[in-house]
Protein backbone atom coordinates (compact mmCIF):
# COMPACT_ATOMS: atom_id res chain seq x y z
CA UNK A 1 0.00 0.00 0.00
CA UNK A 2 1.45 3.11 -1.26
CA UNK A 3 1.48 6.34 0.86
CA UNK A 4 -1.31 8.79 -0.10
CA UNK A 5 -0.10 12.19 -1.13
CA UNK A 6 -3.44 13.90 0.60
CA UNK A 7 -2.15 12.19 3.96
CA UNK A 8 1.39 13.82 3.09
CA UNK A 9 -0.31 17.68 2.43
CA UNK A 10 -1.87 16.69 6.14
CA UNK A 11 1.20 16.84 7.74
CA UNK A 12 3.03 19.70 5.89
CA UNK A 13 -0.04 21.35 6.83
CA UNK A 14 0.45 20.84 11.02
CA UNK A 15 4.40 21.88 10.19
CA UNK A 16 3.46 25.19 8.29
CA UNK A 17 0.54 25.71 10.82
CA UNK A 18 1.89 24.82 14.25
CA UNK A 19 5.31 24.96 14.14
CA UNK A 20 6.21 27.27 11.57
CA UNK A 21 6.32 30.31 13.83
CA UNK A 22 8.09 28.67 16.60
CA UNK A 23 10.52 27.07 14.43
CA UNK A 24 14.17 29.74 15.99
CA UNK A 25 16.71 30.41 13.50
CA UNK A 26 19.15 27.82 14.68
CA UNK A 27 16.38 24.72 14.93
CA UNK A 28 15.88 22.56 11.81
CA UNK A 29 12.50 20.48 10.91
CA UNK A 30 12.73 17.13 10.62
CA UNK A 31 10.35 14.94 8.69
CA UNK A 32 9.62 11.23 8.64
CA UNK A 33 11.79 9.62 5.71
CA UNK A 34 11.07 6.67 3.11
CA UNK A 35 12.16 4.99 -0.18
CA UNK A 36 10.41 5.80 -3.03
CA UNK A 37 9.33 1.85 -3.61
CA UNK A 38 7.81 2.20 -0.05
CA UNK A 39 5.08 -0.16 0.68
CA UNK A 40 3.19 -0.32 3.60
CA UNK A 41 2.27 -3.94 3.18
CA UNK A 42 5.87 -4.99 3.69
CA UNK A 43 6.25 -2.02 6.17
CA UNK A 44 8.70 -1.72 9.08
CA UNK A 45 8.61 2.32 10.66
CA UNK A 46 12.07 2.87 13.08
CA UNK A 47 11.58 5.53 15.78
CA UNK A 48 13.90 7.48 17.30
CA UNK A 49 14.25 10.67 19.62
CA UNK A 50 15.53 13.41 17.67
CA UNK A 51 17.86 14.47 15.34
CA UNK A 52 21.08 16.21 15.95
CA UNK A 53 20.70 18.79 12.59
CA UNK A 54 22.76 21.94 11.77
CA UNK A 55 21.09 24.67 10.28
CA UNK A 56 24.53 25.85 8.12
CA UNK A 57 22.59 27.90 5.64
CA UNK A 58 20.45 30.05 7.09
CA UNK A 59 17.24 30.14 5.67
CA UNK A 60 13.94 31.57 6.31
CA UNK A 61 11.17 28.88 8.18
CA UNK A 62 9.16 27.95 4.88
CA UNK A 63 12.17 27.10 2.97
CA UNK A 64 13.32 24.74 5.84
CA UNK A 65 10.15 23.38 5.59
CA UNK A 66 10.50 22.60 2.26
CA UNK A 67 13.88 21.25 1.95
CA UNK A 68 12.62 18.53 5.17
CA UNK A 69 9.75 17.38 2.94
CA UNK A 70 12.59 17.48 -0.06
CA UNK A 71 14.51 14.46 1.61
CA UNK A 72 11.51 12.07 2.64
CA UNK A 73 13.20 10.06 -0.13
CA UNK A 74 16.57 10.78 0.80
CA UNK A 75 18.86 9.17 3.32
CA UNK A 76 20.09 5.52 3.77
CA UNK A 77 16.45 4.29 3.08
CA UNK A 78 16.41 2.35 0.10
CA UNK A 79 19.30 0.34 1.38
CA UNK A 80 19.14 0.04 4.85
CA UNK A 81 19.05 -3.73 4.69
CA UNK A 82 21.88 -3.83 2.36
CA UNK A 83 24.91 -2.29 4.23
CA UNK A 84 27.86 -4.63 4.36
CA UNK A 85 29.78 -2.09 7.05
CA UNK A 86 27.75 -0.03 9.70
CA UNK A 87 27.97 3.25 10.93
CA UNK A 88 29.47 4.50 14.13
CA UNK A 89 25.86 5.97 15.36
CA UNK A 90 24.56 3.18 17.89
CA UNK A 91 20.81 3.98 16.47
CA UNK A 92 21.82 4.09 12.85
CA UNK A 93 23.53 1.15 13.60
CA UNK A 94 20.75 -0.95 15.22
CA UNK A 95 18.10 -0.06 12.41
CA UNK A 96 20.70 -1.23 9.50
CA UNK A 97 21.25 -4.76 11.65
CA UNK A 98 17.12 -5.47 12.47
CA UNK A 99 16.77 -4.39 8.88
CA UNK A 100 19.40 -7.14 7.52
CA UNK A 101 17.76 -9.83 10.32
CA UNK A 102 13.78 -9.21 9.75
CA UNK A 103 14.06 -8.65 5.72
CA UNK A 104 11.48 -10.84 3.95
CA UNK A 105 11.25 -13.13 6.78
CA UNK A 106 7.82 -11.98 8.14
CA UNK A 107 7.39 -10.70 4.73
CA UNK A 108 9.06 -7.13 5.44
CA UNK A 109 10.99 -5.45 2.99
CA UNK A 110 10.28 -1.91 2.44
CA UNK A 111 11.47 0.37 5.91
CA UNK A 112 10.89 4.42 7.01
CA UNK A 113 12.28 6.25 9.86
CA UNK A 114 11.16 8.99 11.20
CA UNK A 115 11.17 11.19 15.12
CA UNK A 116 8.99 12.18 18.17
CA UNK A 117 10.64 15.26 18.49
CA UNK A 118 10.41 17.55 15.03
CA UNK A 119 12.58 20.37 15.74
CA UNK A 120 16.18 19.98 17.06
CA UNK A 121 19.53 21.34 16.59
CA UNK A 122 23.08 19.64 16.91
CA UNK A 123 22.60 20.33 21.36
CA UNK A 124 19.36 19.91 21.93
CA UNK A 125 15.56 19.26 20.73
CA UNK A 126 12.64 21.07 21.55
CA UNK A 127 9.85 19.36 23.50
CA UNK A 128 7.16 21.31 25.54
CA UNK A 129 3.15 21.77 26.23
CA UNK A 130 3.88 24.66 22.99
CA UNK A 131 4.86 21.57 20.88
CA UNK A 132 3.45 18.45 22.51
CA UNK A 133 -0.13 18.88 20.68
CA UNK A 134 1.64 19.21 16.91
CA UNK A 135 4.11 16.48 17.45
CA UNK A 136 1.67 13.83 18.03
CA UNK A 137 -0.72 14.70 15.44
CA UNK A 138 1.98 14.77 13.07
CA UNK A 139 3.33 10.96 14.31
CA UNK A 140 -0.50 9.75 14.03
CA UNK A 141 -0.84 10.94 10.55
CA UNK A 142 2.81 9.44 10.00
CA UNK A 143 1.26 6.22 10.95
CA UNK A 144 -1.69 6.67 9.03
CA UNK A 145 0.80 7.70 6.01
CA UNK A 146 2.73 4.75 6.04
CA UNK A 147 0.70 1.85 7.68
CA UNK A 148 3.14 -0.28 8.69
CA UNK A 149 3.15 -3.53 9.59
CA UNK A 150 5.90 -3.15 12.56
CA UNK A 151 6.76 0.60 14.26
CA UNK A 152 9.72 0.04 16.05
CA UNK A 153 10.12 2.73 18.90
CA UNK A 154 13.57 3.02 20.22
CA UNK A 155 12.78 6.05 22.55
CA UNK A 156 13.54 4.27 26.07
CA UNK A 157 9.81 5.38 27.86
CA UNK A 158 9.37 8.92 25.85
CA UNK A 159 6.71 7.52 23.29
CA UNK A 160 4.28 6.82 26.27
CA UNK A 161 2.44 9.92 25.37
CA UNK A 162 2.36 9.69 22.02
CA UNK A 163 0.59 6.06 22.09
CA UNK A 164 -1.73 7.01 24.89
CA UNK A 165 -2.70 10.00 21.89
CA UNK A 166 -3.12 6.58 19.35
CA UNK A 167 -5.55 5.00 21.49
CA UNK A 168 -6.09 2.20 24.17
CA UNK A 169 -3.53 -0.58 23.56
CA UNK A 170 -3.26 -3.87 24.89
CA UNK A 171 0.45 -5.73 25.45
CA UNK A 172 0.38 -8.85 23.39
CA UNK A 173 4.20 -10.10 23.97
CA UNK A 174 7.27 -8.91 26.07
CA UNK A 175 10.47 -9.91 26.97
CA UNK A 176 12.72 -8.97 30.04
CA UNK A 177 15.88 -7.41 28.56
CA UNK A 178 19.13 -7.86 30.71
CA UNK A 179 22.36 -5.92 30.33
CA UNK A 180 25.23 -4.83 32.24
CA UNK A 181 25.93 -0.78 33.04
CA UNK A 182 28.73 0.38 34.70
CA UNK A 183 28.96 -2.86 36.86
CA UNK A 184 25.16 -3.20 37.55
CA UNK A 185 22.86 -5.32 36.11
CA UNK A 186 19.72 -3.63 34.28
CA UNK A 187 16.53 -5.07 33.95
CA UNK A 188 14.04 -3.60 31.29
CA UNK A 189 10.86 -4.66 29.36
CA UNK A 190 10.56 -4.54 25.38
CA UNK A 191 6.92 -4.80 24.54
CA UNK A 192 4.45 -5.66 21.47
CA UNK A 193 1.32 -3.92 21.50
CA UNK A 194 -1.27 -3.70 19.34
CA UNK A 195 -3.46 -0.30 19.44
CA UNK A 196 -7.73 -0.20 18.82
CA UNK A 197 -7.76 0.89 15.03
CA UNK A 198 -4.24 0.67 13.71
CA UNK A 199 -3.26 -2.49 11.72
CA UNK A 200 0.18 -2.23 13.06
CA UNK A 201 2.19 -3.90 15.94
CA UNK A 202 3.75 -1.10 18.04
CA UNK A 203 7.07 -2.42 19.94
CA UNK A 204 8.33 0.02 22.52
CA UNK A 205 12.01 -0.38 22.89
CA UNK A 206 15.29 1.62 24.00
CA UNK A 207 17.37 3.68 22.81
CA UNK A 208 20.69 1.13 21.81
CA UNK A 209 23.41 2.91 23.28
CA UNK A 210 25.28 1.73 25.54
CA UNK A 211 23.25 -2.08 24.80
CA UNK A 212 24.89 -5.14 23.90
CA UNK A 213 23.79 -4.65 20.19
CA UNK A 214 23.41 -8.24 19.28
CA UNK A 215 21.23 -9.68 21.55
CA UNK A 216 19.35 -5.82 21.80
CA UNK A 217 18.90 -6.74 17.87
CA UNK A 218 17.62 -10.43 18.50
CA UNK A 219 15.41 -9.53 21.28
CA UNK A 220 13.32 -6.88 19.24
CA UNK A 221 13.51 -9.72 16.11
CA UNK A 222 12.06 -11.90 18.05
CA UNK A 223 8.91 -9.70 18.76
CA UNK A 224 8.82 -9.07 15.43
CA UNK A 225 8.73 -12.55 14.83
CA UNK A 226 6.13 -13.78 17.35
CA UNK A 227 3.89 -11.08 16.68
CA UNK A 228 3.52 -11.07 12.55
CA UNK A 229 0.12 -12.69 12.50
CA UNK A 230 -1.26 -10.05 14.09
CA UNK A 231 -0.53 -7.18 11.52
CA UNK A 232 -3.26 -8.09 9.44
CA UNK A 233 -5.29 -6.96 12.07
CA UNK A 234 -6.91 -3.52 13.36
Amino acid sequence: MKPSQTKLSEIKRIYEENLAEKIQSNYVPFVARYGENYDGDKGLLFVGKAENMADREKKNVNQKIDDAFGKIHGDYIETMSKKVTYPRSSFVRTLHRIAKQVEDKPGISHFARTNLYKLATTKTHLFSSEFEAAYVDIFRKEIELLQPQYVVMLTSGLERDFLKHLGKSETCAEVEFKYMNKGNEQKKTLRARKIEGFRSVFITALHPQGKPEGKYVEEIVNLISATNHLTATS
